[in-house]
Formats: structure tokens, C-alpha cells, sequence
């Protein structure tokens, strides 16, 4: 009897959580994303799989009735990569602006559905620790993604996006305001 009224009372917090969930992006909404990336080119080196860290916030600033919503904002993610045989270690940091398109010409249920472009600086550090040659540089960075939130509810919900950026696959938790 208790499992049933537990299991009761877990899915009415659900479904009235998800009730009140707004996944719509508006004009005036802030959305702060804060996660992980997987896969990206190591450029043939043996460096180890940690995943990169990034966040990235944005605003919606312009509305396109029945159409979507255009938000700008920024982009930062840090990656730390130590050489699988322990001699050295490579590090990448982005800081970039970004422009989002939120899709609403059709119906996405409980999703935002958005792509985007941004661009910026990158910086990179190959550090060996085997001998005196260290190599560092500063660089345009762009990039072109796809994502989605799911929200929860108003407040917080989960993020994925595909792109060329820092990593291949970034996801993680949304706040939005």
C-alpha cells in the first residue's frame, strides 16, 4: 500500500511540475546554461577524454511573431586535457559572443528547439613537461550549433547542443529568469 501511495504522489509532483513547465523562449526571457562537452578533435595527439566544462548565457531581445525568437548573449568553456602518458598537459579556454534563433512556427511541446552561431577568442597552452618547449596561442574561434531544452518547470530544466565548438556534444543543466 505505501509503494502505491508513493508512487502516487511521484507522479502527481510530475505531472504538476510539468504542467507549469514553460519551454517557449520569449522576448525579455534570460536562460543560463551550465555543463559538460564530449568529443572534439585532439588533433591526432594521445591526450586523455576529460570532458570540457562551458556555460553560456543568453536574453531574448528580439520577437518574430508566430515565428521565433532571436537572443543574444556569451559563451565561455575551459578544457583540460593531460597527455595519456603523463607528459605534458594542453589546455583550451573560449570566451565568445553568441547569436541564438528559437524556433516557434511550429509546435515543440515541452522543447525549445534553437540554433545558432558564435564567435570569439580562443586561447590554447601545450605544456610538455619533458623538456623547455612550451607553446601557447590566441585565435578567432566560430561555430555553428543546434540544441534544445526540456524544461521542468519555469525555472530549470536540461540543455543538449551539437556543434564544431569546443566539443562536439555539450549538455547540462538550464536556469532561466
Amino acid at each position: 500500500m505505501s509503494k502505491k501511495l508513493i508512487l502516487l504522489a511521484i507522479v502527481a509532483v510530475l505531472t504538476v511540475s510539468n504542467s507549469f513547465a514553460q519551454a517557449k523562449f520569449e522576448k525579455g526571457d534570460k536562460a543560463l546554461n551550465a555543463g559538460i562537452g564530449l568529443g572534439w578533435d585532439n588533433y591526432g595527439y594521445d591526450l586523455s577524454p576529460i570532458p570540457s566544462f562551458n556555460a553560456s548565457f543568453e536574453a531574448g531581445i528580439v520577437e518574430l511573431p508566430n515565428v521565433g525568437v532571436i537572443s543574444a548573449g556569451g559563451f565561455g568553456a575551459f578544457r583540460f586535457a593531460p597527455y595519456s602518458d603523463g607528459d605534458g598537459v594542453y589546455t583550451y579556454t573560449i570566451v565568445a559572443a553568441r547569436g541564438v534563433f528559437h524556433f516557434q512556427f511550429f509546435d515543440t511541446g515541452d522543447f525549445d528547439l534553437y540554433a545558432g552561431i558564435q564567435s570569439g577568442i580562443g586561447y590554447s597552452n601545450w605544456n610538455y613537461d619533458y623538456d623547455a618547449w612550451d607553446y601557447s596561442d590566441t585565435y578567432f574561434v566560430d561555430d555553428a550549433f543546434v540544441g534544445a531544452r526540456w524544461m521542468k518547470n519555469d525555472k530549470f530544466g536540461f540543455f543538449a547542443e551539437l556543434g564544431y565548438g569546443i566539443s562536439y556534444l555539450k549538455a547540462g543543466i538550464t536556469l532561466k529568469f
